[in-house]
């Protein structure tokens, strides 16, 4: 009794901000539209948006204007309760000039939340192993296929991560009608080139497509999730949260306290990292890394990642080499250099200024693929063969 009590009580908490791509395949009594709008836009449009508590679906538009839909669903939920959960929000939405604001925030303290976007998240209590062991450990090389599928199945590792510590019993078809469920829906859909502000806290968001505009976001306690992003204007400040993109190419991203950031291919980009774990599956052309006690795991080299520069303090760097001929520099001091039969090699200067620690020069008889630079202060390399 007591563990079908904290199910029912789980459905009720999670369902409440599931987010459903397709029609819920539970029959719902109450459907409310809390917000639907679209906006005209042109090339010099800029859509701000200001989410709280808020998790969100973002597309790509059919055509040149920003879609806003949201929408709250209801089953075996009392009359006062659904006044209660609607009064929680907060949204609005208006257009001056060349500028869309919408506004969305939840009073609700949601704390953990969940969703998936292919299928109701209750759909799959049942019979779902956690992939968390499957995955392959950190100090051997993970293939950019790898990284890209423990990006896509974020959501599930998450939610199995929970759902693993209860003990689950089948349920009645009479105990399955009382489940009290809640679904939330926000859909954004947003036209190709005009520029994206957001400012988000504690929300989640979804970019199903590959996401090119130019993205300046301030984000605080939230998870982002992104196919290809791409811009050279990017600008992300990322406090806390967790990051996920399959490929990020151009823009610069700051992150720190972020609980996992992870990057499938990686080019044309500078990362300012603080206290913060970054995976990268592959690293393409000009990629710029500033860190500060953080940790890097850097997997799979292109054969044209022409420039790789690392400035940091106080970091852990495991770095699998690259499979071409290449050049590889490490400039600082204090460095510990941990090499295949981890044996540590202790490099310091008493004076604390900087000096070639260690130097692998291309093979001149080949064609070299890139140059990799270190610069680095108090900080440990891991150096890994395959």
């Amino acid at each position: 009794m007591k563990n079908q009590f904290k199910l029912s009580l789980l459905m009720l908490i999670t369902s409440a901000v599931v987010y459903a791509q397709k029609t819920s395949e539970f029959e719902m009594d109450e459907k409310y539209t809390i917000y639907k709008e679209n906006f005209t836009t042109n090339d010099n449009t800029t859509l701000v948006l200001n989410l709280k508590s808020t998790t969100a679906q973002v597309l790509e538009s059919p055509d040149d204007k920003v879609y806003i839909e949201y929408t709250k669903e209801f089953r075996n939920t009392r009359k006062k309760k659904i006044e209660a959960q609607l009064k929680l929000l907060e949204v609005s939405g208006k257009k001056e000039g060349n500028k869309i604001t919408y506004s969305s925030r939840s009073r609700m303290n949601i704390g953990d939340r969940m969703y998936s976007f292919h299928e109701i998240l209750i759909g799959r209590f049942e019979g779902k192993q956690s992939l968390k062991d499957s995955l392959p450990k950190a100090i051997k090389r993970k293939s950019l296929d790898s990284i890209l599928h423990e990006i896509k199945d974020a959501e599930s590792l998450y939610r199995n991560k929970i759902l693993g510590g209860l003990t689950r019993k089948p349920r009645t078809s009479k105990q399955k009608k009382r489940d009290q469920i809640i679904i939330s829906k926000m859909v954004i859909k947003i036209p190709k080139n005009i520029h994206v502000r957001a400012t988000l806290e504690n929300s989640n968001l979804v970019f199903m497509n590959d996401f090119y505009n130019r993205a300046t976001m301030n984000v605080r306690n939230s998870r982002l999730r992104f196919k290809s992003l791409g811009n050279a204007l990017n600008n992300f400040d990322f406090d806390n949260g967790y990051f996920n993109a399959e490929e990020v190419s151009g823009g610069s991203y700051s992150f720190a306290n972020a609980k996992e950031v992870r990057i499938g291919h990686l080019s044309n980009s500078i990362l300012n990292t603080e206290f913060t774990k970054v995976e990268i599956g592959e690293i393409g052309k000009k990629v710029d890394l500033i860190d500060f006690t953080g940790e890097y795991f850097l997997y799979n080299w292109t054969e044209d990642f022409n420039t790789f520069n690392l400035n940091s303090e106080y970091s852990k760097i495991h770095i699998f080499k690259p499979k071409t001929n290449y050049g590889f520099k490490v400039f600082g001091n204090n460095i510990k250099n941990i090499t295949k039969g981890f044996n540590a090699d202790l490099q310091s200067n008493a004076s604390g200024e900087k000096y070639l620690v260690l130097e692998k020069k291309p093979n001149e008889n080949e064609l070299s693929t890139g140059q990799i630079d270190f610069d680095m202060v108090n900080g440990i390399i891991y150096s890994y063969e395959d």
